[in-house]
């Protein structure tokens, strides 16, 4: 019975171990993605009580964004590159009138339909204007 017992101890080690390597369960925020269209709207500046506009995103799965702003004029039309950095979504952007560059980076998370953030000029995230928009 002893060497029985002493059989079955590599085995039920063996049991304890590949089960204690299971994949984690919780969430990988990482493999998030914020691909579709979201409206809401953009401030102009940062200050409390500024100007706000209609403002649409629609990320694409190829990586590129089009951004479309108040009445959808070619002055308000932007297309661009977007990217998933921790967080956050990160998108550069240019006006199809313009030739300066913006970046905006919103808070994502997977399961969020709402996201918040920052635009700026250049490769800057902040000091240009602030977002919100909803998933459609």
């Amino acid at each position: 019975m002893k060497k029985i017992l002493l059989a079955l101890l590599p085995a039920l080690a063996m049991v304890f171990l590949i089960s204690s390597c299971s994949k984690d369960d919780t969430t990988n925020t990482s493999n998030a993605t914020p691909e579709g269209t979201w409206t809401g709207t953009g401030q102009y500046g940062t200050a409390p009580g500024s100007p706000t506009y209609a403002f649409t995103l629609t990320f694409k799965s190829n990586g590129t964004v089009d951004i479309i702003g108040n009445n959808n004029t070619a002055v308000d039309n932007a297309t661009g590159n977007w990217s998933v950095v921790q967080d956050s979504v990160r998108a550069t952007y240019t006006y199809v009138s313009a030739t300066a560059q913006y970046t905006l980076s919103g808070k994502f998370t997977a399961g969020s339909n709402v996201m918040v953030g920052t635009i700026g000029l250049g490769t800057s995230t902040t000091g240009i204007g602030l977002f919100s928009v909803t998933k459609q």
